[in-house]
């Protein structure tokens, strides 16, 4: 093996590239067009291009990846994961072409690559399931709601094939079950190409753990102990560490053993993941089958971390023949080590993704970071919004925890929002220090969905905004006023956030300070009193004292985005133009897209009369479906987009009148 195909993008290819370096193998990307200048590109020792933008029309695409193979001499092929990492037809037609498949067998990726035959063989290896039933197309309306019936409410619509959360849809009751069967399946459609689903019992207050396990072509099989992953959004998980913290000592072993038997009931081979839903609490616990991904996971650093092993290595030394770098009494876990993944996305906001230019994106050397961008990179509508993971491992979990909050706070990211305060909100909860992680935190803790950055702190980071200001082109101080008794004003309009306006006279040391929070009348109002503000230049930082309380804080301009940084919080804010543009405001005629994305349906013709809350468009981005509703009852004028048709962000998709009264 001298030459590796990464038939993946961003992260993951960079992590594979890596370890192939260092262990002297030639590096393949192969790129789609969006990600031409992606680091990962850059990085391999050489690249091809994919014809096409979407994941469809490029890393799913098998005739192209097999062609680029071809032309590049590649003696193996990494699939990553996502994409074609569990498509068995792929591996085969990589092994058919004389390549080395890193993964295990088309025949192992069959047996468990569907989630419904996955559980058919799980249950003859003993292992209990999640009580479910299958839907077979044939079924009408009126059999589906007898067999959801049968399931129970709530429950969960999942895609049968591939994962990430993609096709899942919790339904508490019948009336929604349709709905959220047709959107599992147009979901599981556009990521897998497949759109069987079936139903599970949803266990509320449940753990999501997961053992991995690798086999070799000799007939070993072990596991690397398990990962906790109960931390999810979209079902999709955001935090992920290794040992669990809840999982009841008795269970530890039995899951293991059960893990390892299912590989060795499929001959499996290379690095594989079975996952468990854990239900009840201490003693009370058991353990249930939720599916085996035959692939490297996301989360495979947090066990790297702790036992010292490189597993991509291992899939490399297994694909070449070898047997397992260690036997099972070999692998001893050390410490705990905890991941967080670093999303360009708005948790306040419905997790809504934010797509642009990342200005800047750097993380103190504490923590390792396994990342698809750097500085200067742009991040579109077309993939996932994962930034980076970050993962931190220490002696113990408390540890593990502060230092890692402490790195995200500690890290530069401007440019994009991104769901940085919530998880640092998530690791500093009491609930996540003792350990209380269930598949229900975020719906318990919805306040670490919009982690409030404390008013001091948005006061000295406005203040820091005024301090570092530098004269306009004409030599005159922005806001300058030659009436002394007279407020100079600025306004500034935090992204994610409210708006504000710092009132001030400049001083010999600084200036006398007031803020008008969002929504204040600059005229009319009177302006909440800082007093008097220090402000001392300091390299390229200023040092800003609130309160009796100094903090060195960094700004940085990129045209009107200015982004301010202290040792513990960061922020990002446009500059405000002194009077409104009523004609911009006056263009506002309807419900509009919030990120760049493919329209998939729509729901409403010209005519339609539409209450407020009904789903209008649902538009595709960043392989999640976003519903766009009615902010009011009203009528259609005019619908504007169609299926299939690609639009920008803030593009007017229905055009609603919301004068005609509903007969």
């Amino acid at each position: 093996m001298r030459r590796i195909l990464v038939a993946n993008r961003g992260e993951i290819a960079r992590r594979v590239f890596r370890t192939a370096r260092a262990m002297g193998i030639q590096t393949v990307a192969v790129y789609s067009e969006p990600d031409a200048d992606a680091p990962f590109v850059r990085e391999a020792d050489m690249a091809v291009a994919l014809r096409g933008s979407t994941s469809v029309e490029t890393y799913l695409d098998v005739d192209q990846i097999l062609e680029a193979v071809r032309r590049c001499g590649a003696d193996a092929v990494h699939p990553g994961y996502g994409f074609l990492s569990e498509n068995p037809a792929f591996a085969e037609a990589v092994t058919a072409a004389g390549v080395t498949w890193i993964g295990p067998t088309p025949d192992s990726i069959r047996a468990m690559a569907l989630k419904v035959e996955a559980k058919r063989l799980a249950a003859e290896a003993g292992v209990p399931l999640v009580p479910g039933a299958e839907l077979p197309d044939s079924l009408g309306d009126a059999e589906v709601a007898r067999i959801a019936a049968d399931v129970g409410y709530p429950l969960m619509v999942k895609a049968s094939a591939g994962g990430g959360g993609k096709g899942m849809r919790i339904v508490e009751s019948a009336d929604v079950l349709a709905e959220a069967l047709a959107s599992a399946r147009r979901e599981a459609q556009a990521s897998f190409g497949d759109p069987t689903v079936f139903l599970e019992r949803y266990l509320k207050r449940s753990r999501h753990v997961e053992v991995q396990v690798f086999g070799d072509t000799h007939g070993h099989v072990v596991h690397l102990g398990e990962r906790e992953c109960s931390i999810q959004r979209r079902h999709q998980k955001i935090v992920e560490e290794s040992p669990s913290p809840g999982l009841a000592a008795r269970l530890a072993q039995p899951m293991y053993d059960a893990a390892v038997a299912l590989a060795q009931r499929i001959g499996y081979v290379g690095a594989g993941t079975v996952e468990f839903i854990v239900a009840g609490e201490g003693d009370d616990q058991d353990f249930y089958f939720l599916e085996m991904n035959t692939r490297l996971q996301v989360e495979h650093p947090v066990t790297e971390m702790v036992t010292g092993l490189d597993l991509v290595e291992w899939q490399i030394r297994v694909a070449r023949g070898e047997a397992l770098p260690r036997a099972q009494e070999e692998i001893v876990p050390c410490g705990h080590a905890i991941e967080v993944r670093l999303y360009a996305e708005d948790p306040a906001r419905g997790y809504l993704p934010n797509t642009g230019i990342l200005h800047a994106f750097t993380v103190p050397s504490v923590a390792r970071v396994d990342s698809g961008v750097e500085s200067g990179c742009e991040v579109s509508a077309y993939y996932d919004p994962m930034l980076a993971k970050v993962i931190v491992q220490a002696v113990d979990r408390t540890t593990a925890a502060q230092s890692l909050a402490l790195a995200l706070r500690g890290a530069t990211i401007h440019g994009l929002i991104t769901n940085r305060d919530s998880l640092v909100a998530i690791l500093e909860s009491l609930r996540f220090a003792i350990g209380d992680t269930t598949t229900a935190f975020l719906d318990e803790e919805p306040t670490t969905l919009d982690a409030a950055v404390p008013g001091i702190v948005l006061d000295r980071h406005c203040v820091a905004v005024v301090g570092d200001a530098g004269p306009t082109p004409d030599g005159v101080a922005a806001g300058w006023r030659n009436v002394p008794a007279v407020h100079e004003l600025l306004g500034l309009q935090r992204l994610g956030g409210d708006s504000r306006i710092v009132a001030y006279q400049r001083t010999r040391n600084g200036f006398a300070a007031g803020v008008l929070d969002g929504g204040a009348d600059p005229f009319a109002d009177e302006p909440r009193d800082l007093g008097d503000v220090g402000v001392r230049g300091a390299d390229d930082a200023v040092d800003i004292t609130l309160g009796g309380i100094q903090a060195r804080c960094r700004v940085t301009r990129y045209g009107d985005l200015i982004c301010v940084d202290d040792p513990l919080w960061s922020t990002q804010w446009r500059e405000q133009p002194r009077f409104a543009d009523r004609e911009a405001d006056a263009g506002a005629r309807g419900p509009s897209t919030p990120v760049p994305g493919t329209v998939t349906v729509v729901d409403v013709k010209a005519g339609d009369r539409v209450t407020a809350g009904q789903t209008l468009v649902v538009l595709e981005a960043m392989k999640m479906e976003h519903r766009i509703t009615a902010d009011s009852d009203g009528v259609v004028i005019e619908v504007l987009v169609e299926p299939g048709q690609a639009v920008d962000a803030h593009a007017i998709v229905v055009v609603l009148d919301i004068k005609q009264e509903p007969t």
